[in-house]
């Protein structure tokens, strides 16, 4: 059998197209051994050649490649693959490269094919005419919905002469490619343009834009028994396809049926909602346990003591088998109301009954529960997270401590005691498979939320943390795929001038890459159980993270990691002579004391200094890290003076620079916004000028190729995990690198209109948000709408007012409703794939049904390390479904959109 490649890509010198495959002759996926197509001239590639042993079918690939068989680029999505015919010996393959960056690239994911477009299944038979061709015509297209087809139409009576009352009709078996073949011939080129056929009205709907498709006369003297020509990227005549969905946590939904916390079947009446006025997702946080000290500090979503165990905050007892005949009713039910009738979450109440109700549940159940063959199937397909998850909670519970450190001999994990500790005969078995009925459950409930929202044409949003908690599972049974002796956070920003510490160990990427990032795959294709698409939260943390030596407390005392430091010889180079005691350590002056102290100046002198032979201060050793400083106004005696720790914190990060651990004494960090130092506005005009040209290349210049290659490394193999439409969080200190990696790859960026990526503008512009994006006006880390305009100068309010949303006159002291729709009727006609809305900024909408104080509506306050997250909606969804001027208005904003 002869295969003919065929495909037009336009090249540059150096530059060839090859094709690597399944079968040998394509040399086995090996790109050294990929097989050269021959230049025909103006971009046309074509490459014959002879299969020596027919098989039934095989795949392929195009790639880029250079002279010296590397790797430029690769024809995008999944493998070509070609079914043969016994009674086959010659086949065209006439193929259109497939671009990574193009736009419609994001529909090949779930969120899209399950979700969104889900069109009916079509089958059509084809059969082969003696005398003419078969030709078989083939286009990739996700964006097609139920009651709609894809047809053809063209130039010769077998392709309806144009007459769109005779489309030839395409099948979809192996969606998202559809397809037919013809038997032709022609004596003249073949134009044709694909279409949208209604089933229903049995017509063509339209015809794809712009000029038609070709395929040339030519190829039918050849002699080829079939020729496969495969098309790509329907033109619809309707351009961009745009969605709006709405953000919000699951402890924050509020309903009849709840116990004083959303929960996950909350989530359907959230889709019927979303549906209603014409969402297309729904986005909330992180949903996985969190349960270290069984107080409102786990709370926080982001320090999840298991990446695949899901929180029993959101299971809703009463759909526990066995709940009427067991659980006290009049009792659970006064509970209820009690929990209900509060404006915010309770966390540690309902955390506490709901495992209550559900341990009285199991034990009176567990036998008859155990054998099921439903939850026999789910421990199988989860044993492998399940059983160390179940373990570590038995332990944490026993303890009354999730660090393992003082866990004694159960300290340290070994499989050999998690067989013995989790054997059906161990003496704690019962409590141990408490949290497989816990987790069973769970992965039911949520897994039918999601099913619901697929069912309704929304997709189901989760949130993935960049960091894992320091005491969790996940660190005591592989310790070695984490830096334990570091903490993540972020650097400053206008939100924080301190930055953010997150507390979690980074990342050894290193170990991690040894097995191909198997972790990070195994966690995302266990959010593929519930979620079409998700959130990395803090996507530069793949590029690098902020890392904060264990020993500080602050944001300001971190490095980039990785990142490539200065080295001393640079100083030399620059005409700098380097003074360690000067550049790496606190510059303190009477002045800055007097400054900062006033009158307790000489108390924090007497009690925290030492004076030098330079006339500045030192810190004693005892104080000079922050964590010294904060474990002393930890004790009890010392808490009088509590108030000076924050002006001692500034005063221990009044350094210019960090000295690499392990260097020597050769290698170090800049301290980030060290030109904005005390310590840096005492040196002379030509020191600040040579120290700051080597702080701008340190953190702009220098690394940006090196954090791409570190990106590339990553991203590729832990997005081929799933299929799900992945965003990513890229707000913060950007490197230039970011933006090009993420459209490589297809990920989705965020933009919050508050936050210009453009350092020329103040607020987001339309004409920097790129199509492939999220776009919002918050985010749970930021105030909503109405407390920003609250916060907002006087001035910067102005120029918002006038220039952003272009209204006249002053503007309101206070957030009215209209200001509020032209904020989001203005996001909703700019043209990213996505506009989401907090569920709050959606309220701020309705003057009378809003809440009064904006202030409540606050999810996280990044700035403080311990925040209670407990925001709760004021209305409950059954109330919200009734709420007609509100809907009414949303609806009518975002039909206007051409986002419903």
């Amino acid at each position: 059998m002869t295969i003919t490649f065929r495909i037009n890509y336009h090249t540059v010198w150096g530059q060839q197209i090859a094709v690597m495959g399944s079968i040998p002759e394509l040399g086995g996926w090996e790109i050294t051994k990929a097989v050269r197509l021959q230049h025909l001239g103006d971009g046309e590639w074509e490459l014959p050649f002879t299969l020596q042993k027919n098989p039934v079918q095989f795949s392929y690939k195009y790639v880029l490649v250079n002279d010296n068989n590397e790797e430029l680029d690769r024809d995008w999505g999944a493998n070509r693959t070609v079914v043969l015919a016994k009674k086959e010996k010659n086949i065209l393959l006439k193929d259109t490269w497939r671009s990574k960056h193009h736009e419609e690239n994001a529909f090949y994911t779930s969120a899209f094919e399950k979700a969104i477009f889900k069109p009916d299944l079509f089958k059509v038979k084809n059969k082969a005419v003696a005398g003419k061709k078969l030709v078989q015509f083939q286009l990739h297209d996700p964006r097609v919905v139920a009651g709609q087809q894809i047809c053809l139409l063209g130039n010769i009576p077998e392709l309806g002469d144009w007459d769109l009352r005779k489309p030839i009709l395409l099948g979809n078996e192996n969606y998202p490619l559809w397809s037919t073949a013809i038997s032709l011939n022609s004596e003249k080129d073949i134009e044709y343009k694909y279409g949208i056929y209604s089933v229903k009205e049995k017509k063509v709907q339209w015809l794809e834009k712009g000029g038609n498709r070709i395929f040339p006369k030519h190829f039918f003297a050849a002699q080829n028994d079939r020729i496969v020509v495969t098309d790509e990227y329907f033109n619809h005549p309707n351009g961009h396809w745009k969605g709006a969905g709405v953000a919000t946590p699951v402890f924050s939904l509020r309903s009849q049926e709840s116990f004083g916390v959303g929960e996950f079947s909350d989530i359907k009446k959230l889709v019927d909602w979303s549906k209603m006025v014409g969402l297309k997702m729904v986005q909330i946080l992180p949903i996985n346990d969190t349960i270290a000290t069984k107080t409102w500090v786990d709370s926080y979503p982001y320090a999840a003591i298991s990446v695949f165990a899901l929180h029993p905050l959101f299971l809703r007892v009463e759909e526990l088998d066995g709940f009427d005949e067991i659980i006290d009713q009049k009792k659970y039910k006064n509970e209820k109301k009690e929990l209900n009738d509060l404006a915010v979450v309770d966390y540690e109440k309902s955390l506490s009954l709901k495992l209550e109700y559900a341990k009285l549940i199991f034990n009176k159940i567990k036998d008859e529960f155990l054998e099921k063959p439903e939850f026999k199937a789910f421990f199988s397909e989860n044993e492998h997270w399940l059983k160390p998850y179940a373990l570590f909670s038995f332990y944490r519970d026993k303890y009354k401590t999730p660090d393992f450190n003082q866990w004694g001999k159960d300290g340290k994990y070994s499989l050999e005691k998690l067989k013995k500790e989790t054997s059906q005969t161990a003496k704690n078995f019962t409590e141990i498979a408490f949290y497989y009925f816990l987790q069973f459950h769970l992965d039911r409930q949520l897994k039918s939320a999601a099913e619901y929202a697929r069912k309704n044409g929304l997709v189901l949003k989760g949130d993935i943390p960049i960091g894992i908690y320091r005491y969790s599972v996940d660190a005591w049974t592989e310790p070695h795929l984490y830096n334990m002796d570091g903490q993540s956070g972020a650097p400053p920003d206008p939100f924080s001038d301190i930055g953010q510490n997150w507390g979690f160990p980074t990342y050894n990427w290193e170990e991690m890459a040894k097995d191909g990032f198997q972790w990070w795959q195994n966690r995302l294709r266990q959010l593929s159980r519930y979620f079409d698409a998700f959130r990395i939260d803090h996507i530069l943390g793949f590029f690098r993270i902020w890392q904060i030596p264990l020993d500080q407390v602050e944001g300001t005392f971190g490095f980039f990691n990785a990142a490539i430091p200065i080295h001393l010889n640079e100083f030399k180079e620059k005409g700098i002579s380097f003074n360690y005691d000067r550049y790496c350590k606190p510059y303190i002056t009477v002045e800055i004391l007097n400054g900062k102290f006033g009158e307790e100046a000489l108390y924090v002198v007497e009690h925290f200094l030492t004076k030098n032979n330079t006339g500045t201060y030192f810190f004693k050793e005892e104080f000079n890290t922050q964590r010294k400083v904060e474990n002393y106004f930890n004790k009890k005696e010392n808490a009088g003076k509590a108030h000076l720790k924050d002006r001692l914190f500034k005063l221990l990060s009044n350094v210019l620079f960090f000295e690499v651990p392990g260097s020597g004494g050769k290698e170090f960090h800049p301290r980030i916004d060290f030109p904005k130092l005390s310590s840096f506005e005492a040196l002379n005009g030509d020191q600040q000028h040579r120290l700051n040209e080597l702080y701008l290349d340190y953190f702009y210049h220098r690394q940006d190729e090196f954090w791409k290659e570190q990106a590339l490394k990553k991203l590729p193999a832990i997005k081929d995990a799933t299929n799900m439409l992945i965003c990513g969080e890229d707000l913060g200190m950007v490197p230039g690198c970011v933006p090009g990696v993420m459209k490589d790859l297809g990920i989705l960026t965020l933009e919050i209109q508050r936050m210009s990526k453009n350092p020329k503008t103040e607020f987001l512009q339309e004409a920097d948000i790129p199509y492939l994006s999220v776009c919002s006006p918050s985010t749970h880390d930021m105030s909503p709408i109405r407390l920003w305009w609250e916060e907002m100068e006087v001035d910067q309010r102005q120029r918002f007012y006038w220039h952003e949303i272009h209204q006249i006159g002053q503007p309101p002291v206070f957030c009215e409703p209209y200001v509020v729709e032209r904020i989001l009727a203005q996001q909703l006609k700019w043209d990213s794939l996505w506009t989401v809305f907090a569920i709050q900024d959606i309220f701020a909408l309705d003057g009378k049904l809003r809440r009064e104080n904006p202030a409540e509506e606050r999810i996280n306050i990044p700035a403080i390390t311990q925040h209670y997250w407990q925001y709760r909606m004021h209305i409950s969804l059954e109330e919200l479904m009734h709420a007609e001027a509100l809907n009414n208005q949303f609806y009518k904003l975002i039909a206007e959109s051409g986002k419903g």
